[in-house]
């Protein structure tokens, strides 16, 4: 495993939610042990989830969180067991078809993997207009104002939903521009959590900085590694 492999494989790597496989968990495990730089890397990422951790730990629950965690949980679980239930027909349906293509009963052509087209897909993402298009995108599918600060799309890693006390909250990643530092910009709102709680948090190597927007109902916070959120923005310098 080469280092660009391993810092991939750092940012699947959470507490008490491992997405690597055992092969690719001992490989990553190998490289950390002979190689400093990504061994740091890890630490910080560590150190960053534990500091998220602490913060959000520090948000009150709101009052009959419980009994709608548990209705949560059983809607779930339902739905769970109708995705189950599906996988198992569609399994069955591939089989019958599988049968049909041995017997000549069914026949179709199979397409041709346009890897040109892939490429231009993902070198359009690596792109900051790319980027800046995908945030947007998330954004409105969330009915989500704009970010609280100009963060600079060439530094954008991922944007998804994450756990937070049970509840799944919006999230933006962005890296450091020429460190290994993270922003994670939280999307809180106040239909799930008491937003005149949330105030500024810092560490020695973490803050936590609230942006409430009265108007949407909601409060952005921006956990990020240092003091400053310089080197997440526009204009910040050049990209490392």
């Amino acid at each position: 495993m080469d280092c660009r492999d391993a810092q991939f494989y750092l940012r699947l790597r959470r507490p008490g939610s491992d997405e690597l496989d055992p092969d690719a968990a001992a490989a990553l495990d190998r490289h950390l042990a002979g190689c400093p730089a990504c061994a740091a890397a890890g630490r910080v990422l560590a150190d960053f989830d534990a500091a998220v951790g602490r913060a959000m730990r520090a948000v009150p629950v709101p009052e009959g969180l419980r009994d709608q965690l548990f209705a949560e949980v059983a809607t779930r679980r339902g739905a769970v067991l109708r995705r189950t239930t599906y996988r198992y027909l569609a399994v069955a349906a591939s089989v019958i078809v599988t049968c049909g293509l041995a017997f000549g009963v069914y026949s179709a052509a199979r397409p041709t993997a346009d890897m040109p087209a892939l490429v231009m897909t993902q070198d359009e993402l690596g792109q900051p207009q790319g980027a800046e298009r995908q945030i947007a995108a998330f954004l409105k599918a969330q009915s989500l104002p704009a970010l609280p600060e100009p963060f600079d799309p060439a530094l954008f890693i991922h944007a998804g939903t994450e756990s937070v006390q049970g509840r799944d909250v919006p999230v933006l990643i962005f890296r450091e521009r020429t460190g290994q530092g993270l922003a994670k910009v939280y999307a809180f709102r106040g239909s799930s959590f008491k937003l005149d709680a949330i105030r500024d948090e810092q560490a020695s190597l973490f803050s936590a900085k609230p942006y409430p927007n009265a108007t949407a109902g909601m409060t952005y916070v921006v956990v990020f590694t240092g003091m400053d959120l310089t080197p997440f923005l526009r204009g910040g310098g050049p990209v490392g």
